[in-house]
């Protein structure tokens, strides 16, 4: 089974959310915060698999991008950990990326 929606935060922010699931067991996923600049959405922060690994991404204004490995004993756990986190922190990982926008 494959799910992708998209989460309306407010008219300035939301998380692109899309999972593969097989036997009620996470095999891939993507969650990402976005937030408009301008005209565009720009990617703040995603949570992904590619590569085969659950990592973090902090994408900057630039462009480049900062990766971190998550460290979780199977994916259904990293998918909750990323939905929680930007639930949680998606004002101030705004809040920093507009920051380096700024600059």
């Amino acid at each position: 089974m494959e799910k992708a929606y998209l989460q309306i935060i407010t008219d300035r922010d939301r998380v692109r959310v899309r999972f593969k699931k097989e036997r009620g067991r996470i095999t891939e996923f993507v969650v990402q915060y976005e937030t408009q600049v301008g005209d565009k959405w720009k990617p703040v922060i995603r949570y992904d698999t590619a590569h085969g690994r659950a990592h973090t991404d902090v994408i900057r204004p630039d462009g480049t991008q900062e990766k971190t490995l998550l460290h979780f004993p199977n994916y259904n756990d990293a998918f909750s950990y990323a939905e929680e986190d930007v639930k949680s922190n998606w004002e101030r990982y705004r809040r920093d990326y507009l920051r380096e926008v700024e600059k």
